[in-house]
């Protein structure tokens, strides 16, 4: 026996090995074909059938699973390896699409200007020499009986001898000629009483306002090239660049006109001297009433129809958000400097109160109609071409899908049935998305 044995020792070990090796294999049900096969991790389309390293890359080949071959990975690392143009994971701020209406607002600024349409003009009735002037610049408030100047005049002078002259008489009713005439002449009926009761002349008559307002001398402007006059506002392209800032940017390229805030000069010394002689007739000054100003503000093309006559916008101060009307828009002004339309707008507010003062920096606001549908914030969409992506929140990971766009409304945006409104969306979309990155979008429906 000892004998046999030891002749075909080396023919039974080599079955027994054989033996082993098909348990084994029959037990662990091993795949060949499923471990000869080596790829990249990160070229996946690189397949070898033997190890070593990527052609593209340089990494070592790693062997590839079969299909349905338990890799030892659960349920909550699944999401974290995902291709990394798929899914997002993020802890960024979500909001649902919320169903409703909304409206778009345009705003502009502008400033409260003189309403030139109450304005009342001060002449001189007689002719005469101003002996003393009691007003001293542009723009200073009067009020309807204030002592304007004293001037001598040779026709009051007559008008008063004539009217004691008549006294002295006993003419009542060429006495009461002579009262009429003087009054035409701007007597008040105090210095007709008072001439009356002293018996004397006056040679020195004093000349009262007759209205209320601000005085407003006549002032010559020249127009020089690229510069238009609009009633009591002046434009000029020199000087847009200083302007544009204070009338909310008529061109935010830089390039074309920006027309300048109205010209008020407030403090301009009169024209009026003392010692001038005046002529009958003469228009001395003008006084403008304060009780409506005016809501000026420029308007591209583009925004024009947005400010159409009869519009109602929201007048707002800057410096007091308190101080608000409510107006139409009354007149629309186009004009055309420098190959740039442009246009001036101009609301009537009342101004019984003296609330708004004239020079006083407003926002001007005019609200579109509004608008049915499912809103996201504008931050909320982002636009790969002609499509628009938003990033839907999923088992604590961001999956982009694709978004109808209906229509925009100031920061709000009309995604309309494309997604439910129970989803959660990433509020800034742009946040998610890397500048070198390329998102592989699938729509909601093949998720």
């Amino acid at each position: 026996m000892r004998k046999i044995l030891k002749g075909n020792f080396p023919v039974i070990v080599l079955l027994a090995f054989l033996l082993l090796s098909a348990c084994n294999t029959k037990n662990e049900g091993v795949d060949i074909d499923s471990v000869a096969k080596y790829t990249c991790p990160m070229h996946p389309e690189i397949v070898k059938d033997e190890p070593g390293a990527c052609p593209i890359c340089g990494m070592d080949l790693v062997p590839v699973n079969s299909v349905g071959a338990d890799a030892g990975i659960n349920d909550t690392l699944a999401r974290l390896i995902k291709p990394t143009n798929e899914l997002v994971i993020s802890e960024i701020k979500t909001v649902y699409p919320s169903p409703g209406t909304r409206s778009r607002d345009v705003n502009v600024k502008g400033l409260i200007n003189y309403n030139t349409n109450n304005q009342n003009s001060v002449s001189s009735r007689v002719s005469g020499r101003i002996e003393k002037l009691y007003i001293k610049y542009n723009y200073q408030a009067v009020s309807k009986g204030q002592k304007l100047m004293d001037i001598y005049s040779p026709d009051l002078a007559d008008a008063q001898q004539e009217l004691l002259f008549l006294k002295s008489n006993n003419e009542p009713v060429l006495l009461e000629q002579a009262k009429k005439k003087l009054r035409l002449l701007g007597f008040t009926e105090q210095q007709i009483n008072h001439v009356l009761s002293t018996g004397k002349v006056d040679y020195t008559v004093s000349i009262y306002s007759p209205y209320s307002g601000y005085v407003s001398e006549p002032q010559t402007v020249q127009s020089s090239a690229g510069s238009a006059s609009a009633g009591s506002t002046l434009i000029t392209s020199e000087s847009s660049a200083g302007s544009s800032s204070a009338m909310g940017g008529m061109s935010g390229s830089g390039t074309g006109p920006k027309p300048q805030t109205p010209d008020v000069t407030s403090n301009a010394p009169l024209q009026l001297r003392e010692g001038q002689y005046l002529a009958a007739g003469q228009r001395m000054f003008n006084l403008v009433n304060s009780n409506q100003v005016w809501a000026e503000f420029y308007v591209t093309p583009g925004d024009l129809d947005k400010f159409k006559r009869g519009t109602m916008i929201d007048v707002q101060s800057i410096d007091m958000s308190t101080k608000r009307s409510r107006v139409p828009v009354s007149l629309i002004q186009p004009y055309y400097n420098d190959g740039t339309n442009y246009s001036l707008v101009r609301a009537t507010l009342s101004n019984t109160d003296k609330t708004w003062k004239v020079g006083e920096l407003i926002t001007v606001q005019s609200e579109i109609n509004r608008t049915s549908g499912t809103w996201l914030p504008r931050t909320a969409v982002l636009q790969l071409g002609r499509r628009f992506v938003s990033f839907i929140k999923r088992n604590g990971a961001f999956l982009p899908v694709y978004v109808d766009v209906k229509g925009v409304s100031g920061q709000w945006v009309d995604i309309g049935s494309s997604l439910d409104s129970k989803k959660e969306v990433a509020l800034n979309a742009w946040f998610l998305v890397d500048s070198e990155s390329f998102i592989n979008v699938q729509h909601l429906n093949e998720q």
